[in-house]
């Protein structure tokens, strides 16, 4: 799942990996239902359907009762650390790092991830 802070084709762009689908807030709850949508309901769905979810919100994870229900339902989230980075540098940090999204979703277990040019701060393993 993208969220609404990415553009959707973000999400379309995903789709065309092999093993990976792509879909944006907007398209599976409606663009009106998205734009006010809590962090919590969609993070509770992915979870709950064992989706990944794909964020420029690095904050998700400073927010007490979002973090608490990543961990309680167990969802992935993977966020580009700088929200005011340029698309292509956004696309180069994605692409560095998809390989080891990929892996980390077969794994059950909720994660934070941090998504960085260089590295992976990883809040949640």
């Amino acid at each position: 799942m993208v969220d609404r802070c990415l553009a959707p084709e973000v999400a379309y762009e995903i789709c065309k990996m092999d093993g990976l689908h792509g879909i944006p807030l907007r398209d599976h709850y409606g663009d009106d239902t998205a734009q006010g949508l809590e962090d919590i309901t969609f993070l509770t769905e992915a979870g709950r359907r064992g989706w990944g979810v794909l964020t420029q919100n690095p904050r998700i994870w400073q927010v007490p009762q979002e973090r608490t229900c990543i961990v309680e339902h167990r969802t992935r989230v993977f966020s580009l650390d700088d929200p005011n980075a340029s698309k292509t540098l956004k696309g180069l940090v994605l692409g560095r790092h998809l390989l080891s999204i990929r892996r980390r979703l077969h794994r059950p277990d909720p994660c934070f991830w941090r998504l960085r040019l260089q590295a992976t701060r990883k809040d949640l393993v």
